[in-house]
């Protein structure tokens, strides 16, 4: 008796189904939560973030554009 005949008599495709819907339901949950409509607004501060130089590292805005 080999191992193929051993594993394939053990019945073990169903625990890889399982596994399978299992990580597709994980994936479509992350995918839910970061593109829900509730985080819309986190990314659109987050987004402008790089070009607000005004407030980069404690710096205040001055006349002229530049930062003291």
């Amino acid at each position: 008796m080999s191992l193929s005949d051993i594993m394939s008599a053990a019945g073990l495709t169903s625990w890889a189904e399982i596994a399978l819907i299992l990580c597709f339901v994980t994936f479509m949950l992350i995918v839910i939560w970061v593109f829900g409509v509730r985080r819309k607004a986190s990314y659109e501060h987050l987004s402008e973030l790089p070009l607000d130089d005004d407030t980069a590292a404690g710096r205040t805005p001055v006349k002229g554009g530049r930062s003291s």
